[in-house]
């Protein structure tokens, strides 16, 4: 059976796309990843298949072709943390995926801020409640979010004052590696109201 090639394209910029992600990458019949990830791309003949929704129906066309195409499917960040990975290891196994990493999010913005993050915590937010965020984030020196629109940085900080925990100094970095990139530093009660791009990551630190 030919391989599926996984492919982690970074925080977004083509700076940070390292350069066998994009050999791999053209060596593909097919691509198949969200909007922002696919524009990245452009080689003549190549198939797209954009992810808009549900990964169901992208599977099963993935499951179709993949015996007679070379496919690449393409993950934000990295494919090691909050990517469609134990999707893709429970649909096809271990064994059918050849998997190329990237520069996490994570990675970044802790490079940028001047910060090391072996011991922080790493939550996803994305469509999940919020119940145990403020014991977590009084527990650890360092959290990293993973936000969305719903719980957003404004709506995380004002769970956190809410828990009256107002001693943290907060990092929220905005479309990480685009022209439009921008990186706030405050306390918790600066961000309450805070409202900006839906592409993000919030790291709160005890300083």
């Amino acid at each position: 059976m030919q391989k599926i090639v996984v492919l982690a394209v970074g925080p977004g910029s083509p700076d940070y796309l390292p350069p066998i992600i994009y050999e791999k990458a053209k060596a593909c019949d097919l691509l198949v990843g969200g909007k922002r990830n696919l524009v990245l791309f452009d080689f003549p003949g190549q198939e797209k298949l954009e992810i808009t929704g549900k990964l169901d129906p992208v599977l099963v066309e993935i499951k179709e072709k993949m015996a007679e195409r070379k496919i690449g499917i393409l993950v934000s960040g990295d494919t090691g943390i909050y990517s469609i990975m134990p999707r893709l290891v429970s649909e096809f196994g271990r064994g059918v995926l050849d998997v190329y990493p990237g520069i996490s999010a994570v990675q970044y913005l802790f490079a940028r801020l001047g910060l090391c993050w072996q011991d922080a915590r790493f939550l996803s937010l994305h469509g999940r409640e919020l119940e145990d965020l403020a014991e977590i984030v009084a527990e650890e020196n360092v959290t990293a979010l993973f936000t969305d629109r719903k719980n957003s940085p404004a709506a995380v900080c004002r769970i956190l004052v809410e828990a009256d925990i107002k001693d943290k100094t907060v990092y929220i970095g905005e479309d990480l590696s685009y022209p439009t990139e921008k990186i706030s530093r405050g306390g918790v009660e600066d961000f309450t109201e805070h409202s900006g791009s839906d592409l993000n990551l919030v790291v709160i630190c005890s300083e």
